[in-house]
């Protein structure tokens, strides 16, 4: 079957299952930030070539990562794997404070893309509303290179962000507090949602992939469609932060293109597309929306394909797209049934991954690389934070 495809996740925080309780997102996010604070040196790397290894080994072919230092991008191309690696940039302030913000980021996409990563586009990340201000934003969107890159951020995650982008308060000021910041301040008047403020401000750019987008107002849908902001669902995520359930039959109907998203260890997701779509099915079928096995595994591939506007070139098996594939061995328990049905069964093994035709897993092995030493250097890593 096609390869799976990840619309969203986080290499670089690999190694941080539970560093962080789940719970409210503004508090998870005050814990969480002070256990990666004591991250040691080469930590990002090591955990990028470990969280490769486990899209890579869970059937993931294409990925869209985000993570700060772009380590992902080099982790992608030593593990075989395809798709975006966005930089992360953060900036709350006034322009005029902003100069070491846009240092940073460039001088962490300049990195990313010197390294040799086939079938991977180095793109940006705007982080979120709270953590990139109005005036940031609008820098990045200026930046004759940044600005034509594929963008990826996170909209409406939690009720904690439109509180904090609106009144500057709640836990995720508090949480960003902690690190000496103080949330951005996006203007809007009351009842106003997230997508509201930012199409007012100009921020919403066409193709950006928005992970989440789960508090939504009613007629924010159609507005994310209107100008071709994308989402990756990340049901994992949004369950285990108490975020809620996104409205994927309003998405749906509005015409926004939707994918999967397995976001991190951090926030209990595993690189497991698959199990997105299972945690996916349960969480929308208690909000009354049924999703047949066949519309799950197309959520998986061609959906998040399309998502990450590469569905001209993967997500299904056909003339002309690359030949991104997996072969799966299905359950006992799954032998005879629909397809779509096998595919999912979390007793279902992926045992052979390709990406361009060529042989990048073999059971749990990876011809050329050499596992062993990813597991050593993660968890000489993971102690670092532990």
């Amino acid at each position: 079957m096609p390869g799976f495809v990840d619309a969203h996740c986080h290499l670089e925080w690999a190694l941080t299952a539970g560093l962080a309780p789940g719970g409210e997102f503004g508090r998870w996010l005050g814990t969480f930030l002070t256990a990666v604070s004591a991250a040691g040196p080469g930590f990002t790397t090591a955990a990028a070539d470990a969280g490769a290894l486990a899209a890579l080994r869970a059937g993931t072919t294409t990925l869209c990562d985000s993570g700060p230092t772009g380590a992902g991008a080099g982790a992608m191309a030593r593990l075989g794997l395809q798709g975006l690696s966005c930089v992360e940039a953060f900036g709350t302030g006034p322009s005029e404070t902003l100069g070491p913000a846009l240092r940073r980021i460039r001088n962490a996409y300049g990195h990313a893309v010197t390294e040799p990563a086939p079938g991977v586009v180095i793109g940006m990340a705007p982080h979120a509303p709270y953590s990139v201000g109005p005036a940031f934003w609008e820098i990045l969107l200026r930046d004759p290179e940044l600005s034509s890159r594929p963008w990826s951020t996170h909209f409406a995650e939690s009720p904690a962000e439109l509180e904090a982008i609106g009144t500057g308060g709640g836990t995720i000021a508090t949480a960003l507090s902690s690190r000496g910041v103080r949330p951005a301040q996006w203007p809007g008047e009351g009842g106003e949602g997230v997508i509201t403020r930012l199409a007012r401000a100009g921020a919403l750019r066409r193709g950006t992939v928005a992970a989440h987008c789960v508090q939504l107002t009613p007629d924010e849908p159609a507005l994310l469609a209107d100008f071709g902001v994308r989402v990756a669902h990340c049901p994992v995520s949004n369950a285990y932060l108490g975020c809620g359930v996104a409205p994927l039959r309003a998405l749906r109907d509005a015409g926004v293109r939707i994918g999967l998203g397995t976001d991190s260890p951090a926030s209990a997701g595993n690189y497991d597309v698959r199990a997105a779509a299972r945690a996916g099915a349960l969480m929308q079928r208690n909000a009354g929306l049924s999703l047949t096995p066949r519309e799950l595994v197309r959520l998986a591939t061609l959906g998040g394909a399309e998502a990450l506007g590469l569905d001209d070139e993967l997500g299904s098996i056909a003339p002309g797209k690359r030949a991104n594939m997996v072969a799966l061995a299905p359950a006992l328990r799954a032998s005879g049934v629909d397809p779509c049905v096998a595919a999912l069964d979390p007793e279902t093994r992926v045992t052979r991954v390709w990406t361009d035709g060529v042989l990048r897993l073999v059971d749990a092995d990876v011809p050329g690389i050499d596992v062993a030493r990813i597991a050593t250097r993660a968890a000489e890593a993971r102690q670092s934070v532990c």
